[in-house]
C-alpha cells in the first residue's frame, strides 16, 4: 500500500510540474521562432507550415487567428522599455516610428487576450490612417485611463495588459535580412 501512495504522489507532482512548465512556456516569449526588437516580439512563421510546436501551442492557447506571411506581421509588447509589466493604472508614451507597412493598427488587450474595453471618452485601438504626426513622420501615442491631447489610446482598470501592433503588407516579413526594423518605444509616465 505504501508503494501505491508513493507512486500516486510522484504522478501528481509530475502532472502539476509538467502542466505549470507547459503553461509557462507558451505564455512567455523565449525567442523560439520569434523576432525580438526591444520589448516587441513577433512570430513570423506562425501562419505557415514551418511553425514550431511552442508557437503553435501559444496561438492555440491565445485563441488568435495569425496573419499569414503575405498578409503582415503582429508584434506583441507586455513590458515597457525598462522591462516593467504594462499596467492599465499607469500612463505610457509610445513614440517613434514603425517599420514600413501599407497600414498598421495598435490595440490593447488584457492578460486573457480579450480586447481592451475603452473608457467612455476614448478608443482602445488606433490605426496609421488617423495619426497626428510630426514633420519627420514620427508620432507619439498617449496610453492611459484618462483623456490626453493628441493621439490617445484609452485603457480601463488596473490590471496588466499587452499591446499588439499589427503591420499589414510589410516587407519586414521577407527573409532577405536587408531590413533592420525600428519599433516605437514605450515609456512609463506615471501610475495611480
Amino acid at each position: 500500500m505504501r508503494s501505491f501512495i508513493d507512486a500516486f504522489i510522484v504522478i501528481v507532482i509530475g502532472l502539476a510540474l509538467g502542466g505549470f512548465t507547459a503553461n509557462y512556456s507558451i505564455q512567455r516569449s523565449h525567442g523560439i521562432g520569434a523576432i525580438n526588437i526591444g520589448q516587441w516580439s513577433a512570430w513570423p512563421f506562425v501562419g505557415g507550415s514551418d511553425v514550431d510546436p511552442y508557437t503553435s501551442a501559444k496561438v492555440a492557447a491565445d485563441g488568435t487567428i495569425p496573419l499569414g506571411a503575405a498578409e503582415g506581421l503582429a508584434f506583441e509588447a507586455v513590458t515597457d522599455d525598462d522591462g516593467k509589466p504594462l499596467r492599465a493604472n499607469c500612463s505610457y508614451l509610445l513614440s517613434g516610428s514603425t517599420p514600413p507597412a501599407r497600414l498598421w493598427t495598435l490595440s490593447a488587450y488584457d492578460k486573457k487576450g480579450e480586447y481592451g474595453k475603452p473608457t467612455a471618452a476614448g478608443v482602445s485601438a488606433k490605426h496609421s490612417g488617423n495619426m497626428v504626426r510630426f514633420p519627420d513622420g514620427t508620432f507619439t501615442i498617449s496610453i492611459s485611463n484618462y483623456p490626453k491631447s493628441g493621439n490617445w489610446l484609452s485603457l480601463q482598470g488596473d490590471e496588466e495588459f499587452k499591446l499588439i501592433l499589427r503591420l499589414y503588407d510589410t516587407p519586414i516579413t521577407s527573409s532577405s535580412g536587408l531590413i533592420d526594423p525600428i519599433m516605437p518605444t514605450i515609456r512609463r509616465q506615471e501610475c495611480s
